[in-house]
């Protein structure tokens, strides 16, 4: 699978000599200081730190992707599309990739955001039809309820889902992850929803 420009199974080397990361990179080792200001604009979690700062999180990151380290590194994914990605390292190895699309409620002008319906068509097109899907009920947080769509595509060495988030912020997630981390993740403790 890949998402965000990334294979899942790539190595920390690979991922950050290519894409977002390598460009951050560049542009801190030119110490192209403007550059770096603007490409942290462009992060989903854009932040007030300094170019210097930037710079050193992001050779941090490498640091620790590269050498093993449980890692969860965010880039700008595309604004266009109204996506954020976040990718997540162990023992150097990409194991998780996740795309949120959000939803506008209204059209925007020179954004082309993806509904639910045409991910789901694109990834079912990719892989054939979802090992399994179903729907289940939620509540937003002004108690409105809707009904929720999941898909999961379970293949040997990875595993694919979908998750749709209903409502007035609504957002599509798309997983991509090994399936070791899959397994990981169904075993975590679950929030559970103080709305219900």
């Amino acid at each position: 699978m890949k998402g965000g420009g990334h294979l899942l199974g790539e190595t920390a080397g690979q991922f950050f000599s290519e894409g977002f990361a390598a460009e951050m990179q560049q542009a801190c080792q030119g110490k192209d200081w403007k550059a770096v200001r603007q490409l942290s604009k462009k992060m989903a979690q854009a932040s007030k730190a300094s170019p210097k700062d930037v710079c050193m999180s992001e050779k941090l990151a490498e640091q620790q992707a590269s050498t093993g380290a449980r890692l969860d590194y965010s880039d700008r994914g595309d604004a266009q599309a109204m996506r954020t990605d976040s990718f997540t390292f162990e023992g150097g190895i990409l194991v998780r990739i996740h795309l949120v699309y959000s939803v506008p409620i209204a059209n925007i002008e020179g954004y082309n955001p993806k509904s639910f319906s045409e991910l789901y068509a694109g990834l079912q097109e990719a892989y054939g039809p979802p090992s399994k899907s179903y729907s289940e009920p939620v509540l937003d947080v002004y108690g409105v309820r809707y009904e929720a769509r999941h898909a999961v595509w379970l293949g040997k060495q990875d595993v694919i889902s979908i998750i749709e988030h209903p409502g007035k912020e609504g957002r599509t997630e798309i997983i991509a992850e090994t399936v070791s981390e899959y397994e990981r993740a169904a075993q975590a403790p679950k929030n559970k929803n103080p709305l219900q």
